[in-house]
This record gives C-alpha cells, structure tokens and sequence, in this order.
C-alpha cells in the first residue's frame, strides 16, 4: 500500500484530467441532445471528482468518512446543477 503519491501517478492522473476536459468539450459539439449530454457531463464530473480526490487530495487511505464526504459532494453538487438545468 503506497501512501505517498508519487510524480508518475501525479501525472498520469493529470493526463487524464486533461484529457476528460477536452473530451466534454468534443461531447459539446458532437453532441445536440441536452439531456445525454448532461447525463454525459454528470458522469465525467464525478470521475474528475474521484480522481482528484483519491489522488490530489490523498483521500484515498483517509478515514473512510473524509472521503464519502467529499465524493457526496461531487455527486451531490452535480445533481443539483444538472436538475436545475433540465428543469
């Protein structure tokens, strides 16, 4: 179990970071249904999500209920976004 996060992992982990917030903005415009590409958004937001918080953040051997609270709100702040938007 490797506790510290190491250069290789900080950056593979950006990468991907990057690569997902471009991928949104491709979805953007190939995209023309409001509701899929919202459903589309939601997921990659909470993938963003878990992977700052499990890597950047170092929540991932944290006491459990530090990281159920910040991945709540990373499910929870999107949701409520999403269902404004679509409402």
């Amino acid at each position: 179990m490797d506790l510290v996060m190491t250069n290789t992992q900080a950056l593979i982990s950006w990468a991907i970071l990057v690569f997902l917030t471009v991928l949104s903005v491709y979805l953007g415009q190939i995209i023309h249904s409001t509701t899929l590409f919202s459903v589309f958004i939601f997921a990659i937001v909470f993938f963003k999500g878990q992977l700052i918080t499990d890597i950047f953040m170092e929540l991932k051997y944290a006491p459990s209920r530090w990281r159920i609270i910040m991945l709540g709100y990373v499910l929870i702040v999107p949701s409520i976004i999403c269902a404004i938007y679509l409402i």
